[in-house]
């Protein structure tokens, strides 16, 4: 009966990853159920999924699956979080929660075809987020389109004030001719 549960069980996983090109595995001995609910429902409010795994499952269906050689990064009780915009934001909020919650711990994760270990994952979060980077991107378009904006008007208040100025000495050169 317990290889049917696993075959289940590996197949779920498989089934719940196969769309995920990406995801983080924390180790999360000694929270609390509070502490777990509250997790999740971060995770939840960023279209983010938690499912806690056996290390050996999750192992096996990381293997079917495209992320070989992830499993090796499991240890105690594991779990996987995945889904989301990307694994940039899911490895902030996780390393966010890690400075808050002291026994949520990274395990590793998968990325672009790679294994991560903790510190790969803690150095995606420090990357910009895909909204960061647009409008980094945007700003750095439109940033010199602004500056001569801005010195096209410096220009045009400029040569304004030079034909005031003449028009204030032409009825002067006029009366005095």
């Amino acid at each position: 009966m317990p290889r049917i549960v696993n075959t289940g069980l590996i197949g779920t996983l498989e089934s719940d990853l196969k769309d995920c090109d990406s995801c983080v595995l924390v180790g999360f001995t000694g929270m609390t159920v509070a502490e777990t609910v509250s997790l999740r429902a971060k995770l939840r409010a960023q279209n983010f999924r938690m499912r806690v795994v056996k290390n050996t499952v999750a192992s096996v269906a990381f293997d079917k699956g495209r992320m070989k050689g992830l499993g090796a990064r499991l240890s105690g009780p594991s779990a996987v979080i995945f889904g989301g915009e990307s694994v940039i934001a899911i490895s902030k909020l996780v390393t966010a929660e890690v400075q808050t919650n002291k026994k949520l711990k990274i395990h590793g994760g998968y990325a672009d075809g790679e294994v991560l270990d903790a510190k790969g994952i803690d150095t995606l979060s420090k990357v910009p987020s895909k909204p960061e980077l647009l409008s980094m991107t945007l700003s750095a378009f439109f940033g010199p389109v602004s500056e001569l904006s801005r010195s096209m008007e410096g220009l045009f208040t400029e040569v304004s004030g030079l034909i005031e100025a003449l028009e204030k000495t032409k009825p002067a050169e006029a009366s005095a001719g």
